[in-house]
């Protein structure tokens, strides 16, 4: 008798499924097991040699995913920031203004900052040029990647803003200068809010509160319309807030309790 060569394919076909699926399960494994190590120990208590360990597999399974701890932190990285990516996809499908996305994707950023405080100092790794040049140029390009995703949402919106109407297109690189105000603002708001400084003790307010007026300072300046005299600051946040970032919310709720 002769074997089936449909039942020959199908099997093959299984076999290499169950084994891509057991890769990914390893490397999610990995990955897990050091972002706890890089959390509690620091990028000096990560090594190759502890993850294996933690996970109970040989060093040499371990490096066929990965070839160096910068690339495990490029790894992690990447799935931390997927998370921001879809926060920021949410916010740029709001059925609203152009200029209620553009703050919308203010209020994501800093709502994965609050969640996820530790995850964004792990980011904050992968902006050193001595973890970048340890990577891969195929991980390095995955990486890039990642970050054109996150930035290109901003910039979408503000060149639809332009089309729109919303902003004059006039002024020179305006999509350039607006995202790139609002990430510094942003990136640094997020890190102060983490910092431990007591605000209120210096007679400031809090950096997220203060983020998310000179947010709308910031867009008035360019006349990025309508102007935020025109509305309610803190009634869009809400609204906002309730419109795409319920659960977040709730979950922040919770956190703070």
């Amino acid at each position: 008798m002769h074997a089936n060569p449909a039942r020959t394919t199908d099997r093959t076909t299984d076999s290499h499924s169950r084994k891509q699926r057991e890769w990914q399960q390893r490397e999610q494994l990995i990955l897990d097991t050091a972002q706890q190590l890089l959390q509690q120990h620091g990028l000096q208590g990560l090594t190759m040699e502890r993850v294996a360990s933690e996970i109970e597999y040989s060093r040499g399974t371990v490096y066929n995913h990965f070839a160096s701890k910068e690339e495990i932190v490029n790894g992690i990285g990447i799935r931390c920031m997927q998370k921001l990516t879809d926060m920021f996809r949410q916010a740029q499908q709001y059925p609203g203004s152009q200029r209620d996305r553009i703050a919308a994707l203010g209020l994501a950023h800093s709502l994965y900052a609050q969640l996820h405080p530790m995850e964004l100092q792990q980011l904050q790794l992968l902006k050193s040029p001595d973890i970048r040049s340890k990577i891969s140029p195929q991980k390095q390009q995955s990486l890039l990647q990642m970050e054109q995703e996150i930035t290109g949402i901003a910039l979408d919106i503000v060149r639809k803003a332009i089309t729109d109407g919303e902003l004059p297109a006039s002024q020179p690189a305006v999509p350039d200068s607006i995202v790139l105000g609002l990430w510094s603002m942003g990136y640094g708001a997020n890190l102060l809010q983490l910092s431990g400084i007591p605000f209120a003790e210096l007679g400031m307010q809090q950096p997220l509160d203060m983020m998310w007026l000179n947010t709308h300072k910031l867009l008035d300046s360019y006349q990025w319309q309508p102007l935020s005299d025109q509305f309610d600051l803190q009634q869009l946040k809400q609204t906002l807030c309730d419109a795409l970032f319920a659960d977040e919310m709730l979950q922040l709720k919770q956190k703070q309790k």
